[in-house]
């Protein structure tokens, strides 16, 4: 496995009307896939464009494995294959016809390898783009970026509105792509069950800033979701992110789970039950941040 990093982000901003990315500090290395998460607006897509080359960033830097992502010596751009949510293949033409034609801008583009995906993932290479399923369009799309063998897979949103069997279908194709440990996805979707399933790392992005970076498995086995009885109207819990009181019962969210449960038995805490949160849960907690309610 490379020790270059697939790519690296330093220092990165982009300004806009009203928003500000960065600064962006990211790294991805080869054999991983990174979940990037976060709600509309948050600049997901414009990071994924960065590392593209498709927006200039005003002020940091971006080295796509160990290259710099330089307009002047675009040969870095081999190494990346982008699938976003807007495919723009021509709506006239076939699957194959449009395949044939981004071979042209690809070098290591391979007619062996298309074919092969295309077989694998059952798509029908000799219907015009108009007549796809929007299942098969994000088939094709995802065709359309291996094609020419890239190392780093940047992915926005891929899976949206598809059927769970064609989901399945795709991420089992993302799966074997990083087989060899040479290759990298970065993974922007509001599916978190397919982060759920494929990211080795989850990053948390608002506001143009990142929140956290953390390993999954941490994540689903530090965070907790815990309620208890104790006799006082309000406390504060270690490590609870949110809080809540109904009645005679504290419910809390942590991320730290024993450490909230070695708390909660010095203070006294009665019928303490815990239970693990999915990552669906878990981003959300991180991206709306913490709160604390009290109800009568």
């Amino acid at each position: 496995m490379s020790s270059v990093p697939a790519f690296a982000l330093t220092g990165v901003v982009k300004r806009y009307p009203g928003f500000t990315l960065g600064p962006l500090d990211l790294t991805l290395d080869p054999g991983t896939v990174v979940g990037f998460v976060g709600p509309n607006g948050s600049g997901k897509t414009t990071t994924l464009n960065c590392i593209a080359g498709l927006v200039v960033p005003e002020a940091g830097s971006v080295d796509v494995f160990g290259h710099p992502a330089d307009h002047r010596a675009p040969a870095w751009k081999a190494d990346i294959g982008v699938v976003g949510e807007a495919h723009g293949f021509y709506q006239g033409w076939t699957a194959n016809e449009n395949l044939r034609f981004l071979s042209g801008f690809h070098r290591g583009w391979s007619d062996q390898r298309v074919k092969r995906l295309a077989d694998r993932l059952g798509l029908p290479l000799d219907k015009k783009v108009e007549q796809l399923s929007k299942g098969h369009l994000a088939k094709l799309a995802i065709v359309a970026a291996l094609g020419h063998g890239p190392r780093l897979l940047l992915l926005d949103e891929p899976t949206a509105g598809l059927d769970p069997v064609v989901r399945a279908e795709v991420l089992d194709v993302l799966w074997e792509v990083l087989e060899d440990g040479e290759h990298a996805i970065f993974y922007s979707t509001h599916v978190l069950s397919d982060i759920s399933r494929l990211a080795d790392e989850l990053v948390f992005l608002r506001e143009g800033r990142v929140l956290l970076r953390s390993a999954k498995d941490d994540l689903t086995e530090r965070w907790r979701r815990i309620s208890f009885r104790l006799a006082v109207s309000d406390v504060t819990v270690a490590s609870a992110v949110e809080y809540r009181r109904v009645r005679a019962e504290h419910q809390v969210v942590t991320d730290d789970g024993e450490a909230t449960l070695a708390h909660l038995r010095e203070l006294g805490a009665e019928a303490i039950e815990q239970s693990r949160m999915t990552i669906d849960e878990i981003a959300v907690a991180i991206l709306k941040g913490g709160n604390h309610v009290a109800a009568p």
